[in-house]
């Protein structure tokens, strides 16, 4: 599993098989969370509280649980540009 991006920062999103349950977290430089995804159908849009954020590196936490039950969890930055 790995984030995936459709076309250049318009959104991105959780992508793969047998995902039962997830938590997916992006914060910014300082730690703040920008968004929070519980469903593969949930994507971030680069915003926060409806503003644009700006081009800058975030980092994401994802922990998964897949429908066997085995979890993985994983890291890991995202650029957003503009």
């Amino acid at each position: 599993f790995s984030p995936n991006g459709d076309g250049v920062n318009e959104i991105i999103r959780v992508r793969g098989y047998g995902i039962a349950k997830m938590d997916w977290r992006i914060y910014n430089r300082w730690g703040a969370l920008m968004f929070r995804g519980t469903s593969i159908k949930d994507s971030w849009d680069g915003k926060y509280k409806g503003a644009v954020q700006p081009q800058d590196v975030y980092v994401y936490v994802l922990s998964v649980t897949f429908s066997d039950g085995t979890t993985e969890n994983s890291k890991g930055d995202i650029t957003l540009l503009r």
